[in-house]
């Protein structure tokens, strides 16, 4: 059967998705900056006709894998600024990507954009020293368009600059390091198109599946009972019981915890871990409690038992619920530094607060993974529409589970910037703590994290710029230490 042109490019998205979840697996942010790369080439061509629509996707897949090559050099490489690079490193990145792809057919009218993105027009740049018009047009504009990211979204920890100052110092290159030619409609571009770049050949697929139809029977299922809902963890429960008892103590806690086998061993390994490690080995759950403290204990055990909610037999959908798990507990730990930063009475009720603040995205998610029709749609379109309506579904979650109204409201104020004056406490550390997971690499939300200035929580409860960045630091540090065991 002859295959039409459509089938053909999404053959070759299939490709280049593959490639991109390796990406993914070593950098994440790395992946979300060649998409932004991508479509912001993609429709600037479009838009401006540089290039015939078949020509336009080459460079789309080019863009998408302009970088590739980086997850094979030194890791110091992905976090540096092509300024402060090590230019033999800088140099070799390119090529590898042009030989690892070279193998793919598909892709060879896509490699010569590859391997001269970071050429100069002056001839300054690398692999070649190509200068002017010898360098292919597809490259000159991913050169344009991979600066302006690295400018505007720089790899944590440095600070981003707004996009009329990267729009500056774009035009003061221009000549020198970029075709002059191409920066007068490039900052016409980026004036009139502020934001994240709309999907480019992803947008224009036409999707058999109606997700709107999809999403409504889920939630017709979910308002009629027909869904399993989530329970909580019965160990949690039990361990809660314990807590509120007059005078807890860490037998109590450690018979309990010790009913269950996986959580034991999880936690005494937690214990063992660089964020705990003490001066000599914990060998067991009665040992571990002491060195981590009752309430840490619980905390922990809260955080493991919570684990099940994020599994999924789809594969399709199960890196996106391990970023889902690593962002909520980045919010729970970064909402009780908060608490302990401002000496709040109870950060472990805080650490709770932001472990659950998204869990009607984790109901929605299992539930869209196990539809049939929409276990192969573009994941993005299902999480716009999960991040829709998650709010009130973890309402209904929480109410079920037991929390008051104090909790329910903070968490649905989770993502809001503004505040009237009745705002508790509580709803303003979940806000500013689930705003931090985006300056550290913990949250699902793609485009440009707020600088801490522009956070309203942080600015209603007192929190610097400095603070922020440091509580985002300790965070970031923390879950690393801790990913491994949880």
């Amino acid at each position: 059967m002859a295959r039409t042109a459509g089938d053909a490019r999404d053959l070759v998205l299939e490709c280049v998705d593959t490639l991109l979840a390796v990406v993914e697996e070593k950098n994440w942010s790395l992946r979300q900056h060649c998409e932004r790369v991508a479509n912001g080439v993609a429709q600037f061509c479009s838009r401006f006709q540089l290039m015939p629509a078949k020509e336009i996707d080459n460079l789309y897949y080019a863009a998408l894998l302009h970088d590739f090559g980086l997850i094979f050099g030194p890791p110091e490489l992905l976090e540096a600024a092509e300024e402060t690079a090590d230019r033999g490193a800088l140099r070799q990145h390119p090529l590898l990507a042009e030989k690892l792809l070279s193998s793919m057919g598909a892709l060879s009218r896509a490699l010569p954009f590859i391997r001269h993105h970071h050429e100069h027009w002056d001839g300054s740049g690398v692999p070649d020293g190509r200068k002017g018009e010898e360098i292919p047009l597809g490259a000159r504009l991913i050169a344009l368009f991979d600066c302006f990211d690295g400018l505007t979204s720089p790899p944590f920890p440095r600070q981003g600059l707004a996009p009329q100052a990267a729009l500056e110092r774009i035009i003061e290159l221009s000549g020198k390091r970029f075709d002059g030619s191409l920066v007068d409609s490039f900052a016409q571009y980026i004036e009139s198109a502020p934001g994240t770049p709309e999907e480019y050949i992803r947008g224009r697929k036409t999707e058999s599946v109606n997700l709107k139809e999809v999403f409504a029977r889920i939630l017709q299922k979910f308002a009629a009972g027909r869904i399993a809902l989530p329970v909580m963890p019965q160990i949690v429960q039990e361990l809660e019981r314990i807590i509120a008892r007059p005078n807890p103590t860490a037998d109590d806690l450690a018979a309990a915890i010790e009913k269950e086998p996986v959580i034991a061993l999880r936690l005494v390994s937690i214990a063992n871990s660089p964020a705990y490690r003490g001066m000599k080995d914990i060998r067991s759950v009665r040992q571990a409690i002491p060195r981590l403290g009752l309430k840490e204990t619980m905390n922990l055990v809260v955080a493991i038992a919570h684990k099940s909610l994020y599994e999924t037999a789809s594969p399709h959908y199960r890196s996106l619920m391990e970023k889902l798990w690593g962002h909520a507990l980045a919010t729970a730990w970064a909402a009780k530094g908060i608490a302990r930063l401002l000496n709040l009475p109870d950060p472990d009720v805080l650490f709770l607060l932001g472990l659950t603040h998204d869990i009607g995205k984790t109901f929605l998610l299992r539930a869209f993974s196990e539809e049939e029709a929409v276990k192969t749609v573009d994941l993005k379109l299902v999480l716009t529409a999960v991040q829709e309506a998650h709010l009130g579904v973890s309402q209904l979650l929480l109410k079920r589970w037991g929390f008051d109204e104090p909790f329910l409201r903070a968490v649905s104020l989770h993502e809001k910037n503004d505040f009237d004056a009745a705002v508790s406490r509580e709803a303003l550390v979940v806000n500013l703590a689930n705003f931090l997971t985006r300056t550290i690499g913990y949250s699902l939300l793609e485009g440009e994290a707020l600088n801490p200035e522009e956070i309203g929580s942080a600015r209603l409860l007192g929190i610097g710029p400095e603070p922020c960045r440091r509580l985002g630091e300790e965070t970031r540090t923390l879950l690393k230490e801790l990913s491994p065991f949880l």
